[in-house]
């Protein structure tokens, strides 16, 4: 086994030696970046290729010797297009057309509370990069055309805008620049638009554009800066004014003779340096009510924030998840489903500290434990992290009176042998940090099936289909439960001895009959975990409940 691991390279491992492989043992520095539009809502799939997967490669650049940086780069000069989904951001969307073709920086805030559009959508997911990346460089691209070494690289694009054009016309064949093309597109200091105007002169001395504006009919004259190069020369300019040694990327951009293609070629034909390496990454899915709703997007507002995600669950979590599988695997993401991704998390971490040994081949193992080494922003400790199974913090949250917590559910898990009697301030911190995320899960995202609602009273239907047989099991479940060993454990045996002699049929009966008298419903939460965590005069009364039932 052990020598079988060794033979086992991660995925990510395999992407950082290849990035050396291709810059050579001659450079000392490899500066990763990634870009995204502020078109609408940053949802958690840009937090795939575009954080997680640079900013592990940059982590581990660095701890193969190289200095690195992670660019998050913010295209906010690309036009706003006003689509449907933008448009109902605000309060009235016919009046919101007036922006239709504005640059992103320049769109107000929908709430008109914050200075712009960028600062709006950008709160909910750059406030909260810390819990999924560490040491990002921000830029944005309008700030980046006031650099003197973008406004060089403008200069002599212009110069040589022939040469441009020639090469982009490769990729262009339907619609084709025509000869005398300036390729920069300007802001119209009458509209506002960057879509509508069409540069007809330049004058690179004092760095200004002449300009019409088919919009509103004006004609001027600009700065460069308030202006952008098209797409395709703007990619690989700002590979070289960041230096970009690696790059992954949506796989919209990775088909053959796509813009991708056209950026390389322009970066080694045109501006004559070596583009960075290459990495496309699939698109994130979006579940709701258990259903594929398709990709996530930006400007049709469809996913949720990582502000959301790290309400519920640690940001590590979602970088376990897009850690273990490749970039090219699509991935499919559902508020509901969070216990299932904390779970595969945790999971890891006892697979990684040997806590658990699975039945798996060992490169499977393998691929868990380099997987959960690299989805830990911070190294990890030699000691194997406390863990409250979130499951157990979703039923405290709702067995404990709020005005008790957390104190209450510490004791409760405390008494289950869950945590140690002693606490660090660490781990304290933790509990009390799960407990309230499960409260906002079980509150908001939650299926049915996990909101829990204790009857104040047993349902009166009951006595109608219970049997001898069963008034008999429950009898003996109450005489087995001891009130002072009230713990999951002692609870979990005392119904495995009682359960094992009977039918699947009566098991089921039997379970049925136990979420009813509780709940009112025919399933519910693992119910020994539910009775180690309830009062046991409660559960003890409703045991005699069912035990002295009669039809």
């Amino acid at each position: 086994m052990v020598s079988e691991e060794r033979a086992y390279q991660h995925w990510i491992d395999a992407l950082v030696q290849e990035i050396i492989d291709y810059w050579g043992a001659d450079t000392s520095k490899i500066d990763c970046s990634c870009g995204l539009s502020v078109s609408g809502l940053q949802h958690v799939g840009r937090l795939r290729g575009e954080i997680t997967l640079a900013n592990t490669v940059m982590q581990q650049l660095r701890n193969h010797g190289y200095k690195s940086k992670h660019y998050v780069v913010r295209y906010t000069s690309d036009e706003w297009k006003g689509k449907a989904g933008q448009l109902d951001q605000f309060p009235n969307p016919d009046e919101a057309k007036a922006y239709v073709g504005c640059r992103l920086i320049d769109i107000p805030d929908p709430q008109g509370e914050l200075d712009g559009w960028v600062d709006r959508y950008w709160l909910d997911f750059g406030d909260y990069l810390d819990q999924f990346s560490r040491d990002t460089t921000l830029v944005s691209t309008n700030e980046i055309y006031t650099w003197s070494e973008m406004r060089e690289l403008v200069r002599f694009t212009i110069k040589h805008r022939e040469q441009a054009r020639e090469i982009i016309n490769k990729y262009r064949e339907r619609n084709p620049y025509p000869k005398g093309w300036f390729p920069i597109n300007v802001v119209c200091e009458a509209c506002h638009r960057i879509s509508t105007t069409t540069v007809v002169d330049v004058d690179l001395d004092t760095y200004s554009a002449s300009y019409r504006c088919d919009g509103c009919n004006h004609e001027g004259t600009t700065t460069i800066e308030n202006g952008k190069l098209s797409w395709r020369l703007e990619w690989a300019a700002l590979w070289k004014v960041l230096d970009v040694g690696f790059e992954p990327f949506g796989k919209d951009h990775a088909t053959p003779g796509g813009s991708r293609d056209s950026a390389k070629e322009i970066a080694e034909t045109f501006y004559k340096f070596k583009p960075p390496v290459p990495y496309a990454n699939e698109w994130v899915g979006l579940i709701e009510n258990g259903v594929d709703k398709g990709d996530m997007g930006s400007s049709d507002f469809s996913g949720f924030t990582p502000k959301t995600w790290v309400s519920v669950a640690p940001g590590v979590t979602l970088r376990y998840i897009y850690l273990k599988n490749k970039s090219m695997k699509r991935i499919t993401l559902g508020l509901e489903y969070i216990p299932n991704y904390i779970g595969q998390y945790e999971r890891a971490e006892r697979v990684y500290y040997q806590i658990d040994t699975p039945k798996a081949p060992p490169l499977e193992i393998a691929d868990i434990r380099r997987s959960y080494e690299l989805a830990n922003l911070d190294p990890p400790s030699d000691k194997a992290p406390l863990q409250v199974p979130f499951l157990h913090a979703v039923l405290l949250t709702q067995v404990i009176p709020e005005s008790q917590q957390p104190e209450a559910a510490i004791d409760k898990l405390t008494e289950g042998g869950i945590i140690s009697k002693s606490l660090t301030k660490n781990q304290l911190e933790y509990i009390k940090t799960r407990l309230e995320r499960a409260k906002t899960w079980v509150s908001n995202f939650a299926p049915e099936s996990y909101r829990i609602t204790t009857l104040s009273t047993p349902p009166k239907h009951l006595h109608k289909s219970i049997t001898d047989e069963l008034r008999n099991f429950y009898q003996q479940l109450l005489d087995e439960l001891d009130p002072n060993n009230w713990t999951e454990s002692a609870i979990t045996d005392a119904m495995k001895r009682l359960t094992q002699s009977m039918s699947k049929e009566t098991q089921r009966i039997f379970f049925r009959f136990l979420y009813q008298v509780f709940f009112g419903s025919d399933k519910g939460p693992r119910i020994s975990a539910y009775f180690a965590f309830s009062d046991p005069s409660l559960v003890r009364a409703r045991l005699q409940f069912l035990a002295t039932l009669r039809k």
